[in-house]
C-alpha cells in the first residue's frame, strides 16, 4: 500500500515557532516571512529575511525522511561540483558548520536543513511552454545524468514508491489500497503498455538518476526578449541507482501535461535529451510506456492518498493528470516510438500525427 503521510505530531504554529529560533539562534538568520511550500514527506518554507535574501528551510519531521539525511546531503554536494548550466539547491551550513541541526517543537521533533534559494518559477505555474523550452528541458535532464555520474550507488536507496521501473508494482499497492480502481478500464491498458516493455529495462544502460523531473521541480525564467529558458533543478531526494533513460521518460511524462499534443511535447524534450546524451533504439522504445505508467502512478498515488489524506499538496500534484492520462492512450506506442525515432533522426517515418 502507498505511504500515506500523517501530519506532523505538532501544530504549525509551534513548527514555525520552533524553526524561527533555530534558524536565528542555529544560522544567523534573521526571518520576517515563513512561506509553507508543501512538501510530500517534509515541511518545506520559504524564508523572507530582514536583509532581503531567501531560503529553502527543509524540516524532516518523519523517521523514514531523516534516516535518508546524509546521502540527500551528499548528492547536493555532488551536483553543486558539476557544471549543470543550471542553478541547484546548496546546503547551508549552521555555526558549527553542520549541515543540518535538531529542531524540537515540544512532543515532536525534526531535522532542519537550510538550503539557498534557487530562483525561478516552477514549470508547472506556467501557462505555456515554448518548443525550445521543451527540447532545453529534455538536454537539462541528460546534463543533469551526467553530473550525477561518479556518485556512489551504493549509498542511495534500492527502490521506493515513484521508481518508475517498478510502475505495475506501485499500480497495483494502488489497486490494493482501493480496490474499486481495479474496474478502471484505462489502469489496464498501461499495465499492458508497460508489462510489454519490462523485459528490456534490464538490458539498458544503467545510471545514478535524479528520477523526479516533475514539473514542480523544474524552474524556468523568461531572459530578454521574452525567451524561456531552464532556471535550476531542484529536490534530488528521489535519487535512485536506475536505468539511463528513467531521467527523460519521467521529465517528458510530465512535460506532457495540459498539452494538447503530448506525443510532440515528449517529442522536443527526447530529442533535447538525444542531442546530449544519445538514446538506443531500446531505450526510445521505452520511453513513451514508461512515461504514461508515471502519469498513471501519480494519478492512482494521489487519489488513494486523498481518500484518506486529503492535502491540498496532494489535489495539486495531480489535477491535470488525470485528463493527460486519457489523452496520451489515444496514442498507439508503436505510433509514439515512431515518432520519437524520428526527431531523434533514427528513422525516416514520417512523424506521427497527434490523434
Amino acid at each position: 500500500m502507498p505511504h500515506t503521510p500523517a501530519e506532523p505530531p505538532v501544530t504549525d504554529d509551534a513548527w514555525v515557532s520552533a524553526l524561527t529560533e533555530r534558524l536565528s539562534g542555529c544560522y544567523g538568520i534573521s526571518a520576517v516571512k515563513l512561506a509553507f511550500l508543501g512538501g510530500e514527506l517534509d515541511r518545506n518554507y520559504r524564508v523572507s529575511t530582514t536583509t532581503g535574501d531567501l531560503y529553502l528551510a527543509k524540516l524532516q519531521v518523519r523517521r523514514e525522511s531523516r534516516t535518508d539525511k546524509k546521502w540527500q546531503d551528499d548528492i547536493l554536494a555532488h551536483v553543486a561540483d558539476q557544471d549543470l548550466a543550471v542553478a541547484v539547491p546548496t546546503v547551508v551550513p549552521n555555526n558549527s558548520g553542520a549541515r543540518s541541526t535538531v529542531v524540537d517543537a515540544g512532543p515532536g521533533y525534526g531535522r532542519l536543513s537550510v538550503l539557498n534559494w534557487v530562483h525561478g518559477t516552477e514549470l508547472a505555474r506556467v501557462d505555456d511552454h515554448s518548443d525550445d523550452l521543451l527540447t532545453e528541458l529534455g538536454a537539462t535532464a541528460a546534463r543533469v545524468t551526467n553530473a550525477l555520474n561518479g556518485f556512489p550507488p551504493s549509498d542511495l536507496p534500492t527502490t521506493h514508491h515513484w521508481d518508475i521501473t517498478r510502475s505495475r508494482e506501485a499500480i497495483q499497492e494502488c489497486i490494493d489500497a482501493d480496490p474499486y480502481l481495479a474496474e478502471e478500464p484505462y489502469i489496464h491498458t498501461v499495465l499492458q503498455w508497460f508489462d510489454e516493455i519490462e523485459p528490456l529495462l534490464s538490458t539498458l544502460p544503467p545510471s545514478v538518476v535524479h528520477q523526479d523531473l516533475n514539473d514542480n521541480n523544474v524552474l524556468i525564467e523568461t531572459r530578454d526578449g521574452g525567451d524561456q529558458a531552464i532556471a535550476g533543478v531542484l529536490d534530488f531526494n528521489d535519487a535512485l541507482f536506475s536505468v539511463r533513460v528513467a531521467e527523460v521518460a519521467i521529465a517528458g511524462a510530465y512535460a506532457m501535461l495540459r498539452k494538447d499534443a503530448p506525443l510532440a511535447a515528449l517529442g522536443h524534450v527526447v530529442a533535447g535529451y538525444h542531442g546530449v546524451n544519445p538514446l538506443t533504439e531500446d531505450e526510445l522504445a521505452v520511453i513513451y510506456p514508461m512515461a504514461v505508467a508515471r502519469l498513471c502512478v501519480q494519478a492512482l498515488t494521489w487519489t488513494t492518498r486523498g481518500r484518506t489524506n486529503p492535502t491540498a499538496y496532494g489535489s495539486m500534484r495531480m489535477r491535470h493528470t488525470l485528463p493527460t492520462l486519457q489523452l496520451v492512450l489515444t496514442i498507439h506506442p508503436d505510433d509514439a516510438r515512431a515518432h520519437l525515432n524520428a526527431v531523434c533522426g533514427l528513422s525516416t517515418s514520417e512523424k506521427v500525427q497527434q490523434k
